[in-house]
């Protein structure tokens, strides 16, 4: 239960790095995108649109200048009117009407001659912007009016004034020109705009609200950035988005198949890793004594395995405690394991870990290999040191003997028939009187 409780906040931990790290990257790409659509609206409606609203003013002040260079008379209209939309090329321009003291006499096309008679100051697609126009003497355009096609039409308003002789101004009239929402948009090329194709304009009015006048979002305008611009008499908004959303659908499923991957990735390396954990546990778990710690004889058997084949010149030590049934007689099993704890704690300062191996009950074997024999004695010699142990504020006096026996080895067979003659030689210290170290060379 433990192991998979472990592994399972690993890979929460995991799942949440992973989610912070692509939340770290989605809300980077975010602020990317959203800075380019920003960048790319301001440009379209500080340059293009309002630009093109510019160019469209700029056909009606024409006929001011020839207004006035004729001393306040309109003269061939119609010719004039064809040769203005041809010279400066406005194709998204309906019409172009002059309107003398605010009565529209003269209109270009043909088709908007019902316009003829009708005054701009009192019709209410005109009133509004051609009275604020006539009396600040600025440009102006209408608030889009609703065709009954569906589409809108705006009315730029410029106004007209003539000087008499002494230099005096007055109003002389209007210089009206029309176009169609849908022309004027499509020279915006809004649909074709690099950063994202879903884009909003609208004409922004406290009164009456926003009306839109080119909307390809198909309604999916979500957190969109938003860019506001002036035009005569107007302000407009320029919404956009990232097409198919800040982070995209194809972005969403490639993240989450990006956290899978890591989950399953990261479960077969916690799995792995708890496994090989686990192994070497038993592994040291077979390999080591229980009581003592030290090497027990699978792992003696194991070391006479990887022995096998080569030449080795090896020195044994048996080591057994003397009377050590009257240890566990007299002080208790306890101190009897407390006594091998300590034997054991002793012979691997002496011997070193990898050399001691507990054989069985009180019975100790020291390997050593390609060592001078004189050393192994040596360090036999040093067992004679080992006289107590402390067990439960007292303590007890402890002695070992041993059987020690070298020889040249290449086989487990070898070795085995060295541990015999070790153990014989351990019987020999126990018969001549316990306590010393029996047997050298082979």
């Amino acid at each position: 239960m433990k192991l998979f409780r472990s592994i399972w906040f690993k890979l929460i931990l995991i799942i949440a790095g992973v989610a912070a790290i692509i939340t770290l990257i989605n809300v980077s790409v975010q602020r990317s995108r959203r800075s380019m659509v920003q960048v790319e609206l301001k440009t379209v409606a500080d340059y293009q649109i309002s630009g093109k609203f510019k160019s469209v003013g700029f056909l009606a002040v024409v006929w001011d200048s020839l207004i006035l260079a004729d001393g306040g008379e309109v003269k061939d209209y119609l010719n004039r009117s064809e040769e203005i939309l041809k010279d400066y090329g406005s194709e998204e321009v309906e019409s172009m009407m002059v309107a003398p003291d605010g009565i529209i006499q003269y209109v270009y096309p043909y088709s908007f001659s019902d316009l003829i008679g009708l005054d701009v100051e009192r019709d209410s697609s005109f009133a509004d912007s051609a009275v604020r126009s006539r009396y600040t003497g600025l440009d102006t355009v209408s608030s889009p009016q609703l065709l009954e096609d569906g589409d809108y039409r705006l009315y730029f308003c410029h106004p007209v004034y003539s000087k008499d002789r002494v230099g005096k101004a007055s109003f002389w009239g209007y210089s009206i020109v029309t176009v169609r929402v849908s022309d004027l948009v499509s020279e915006f090329h809004l649909g074709g705009m690099s950063a994202q194709s879903s884009v909003r304009l609208s004409r922004m009015d406290s009164k009456t609200g926003n009306q839109i006048l080119y909307d390809d979002t198909e309604g999916k305008l979500k957190n969109p950035v938003r860019y506001c611009f002036s035009v005569p008499n107007g302000t407009m908004l320029l919404e956009g988005m990232w097409e198919g959303g800040w982070i995209t659908g194809n972005e969403l499923v490639a993240e989450i198949m990006i956290i899978l991957i890591c989950v399953f990735v990261a479960m077969m390396v916690l799995m792995n890793l708890r496994i090989r954990k686990n192994m070497r546990t038993l592994s040291q778990i077979s390999y080591s004594d229980e009581l003592t710690g030290i090497n027990n004889r699978h792992m003696l058997r194991k070391v006479f395995e990887d022995l096998e084949g080569a030449l080795k010149h090896v020195s044994m030590l048996f080591i057994d405690f003397d009377h050590f049934k009257d240890i566990n007689d007299k002080e208790g099993h306890d101190a009897g394991d407390e006594a091998l704890r300590q034997g054991a704690a002793f012979f691997v300062s002496v011997f070193g870990k990898d050399s001691c191996f507990r054989y069985g009950g009180d019975e100790f074997l020291m390997l050593m290999v390609d060592i001078p024999d004189e050393e192994a004695r040596a360090k036999a010699a040093r067992l004679k040191e080992f006289r107590k142990i402390s067990f439960q504020g007292h303590e007890i006096p402890v002695s070992v003997s041993g059987g020690l026996a070298s020889a040249d080895c290449s086989s487990v067979e070898d070795l085995r028939t060295l541990i015999r003659m070790a153990d014989d030689n351990l019987y020999h210290a126990k018969e001549n009187g316990r306590d010393q170290i029996f047997g050298g060379q082979a």
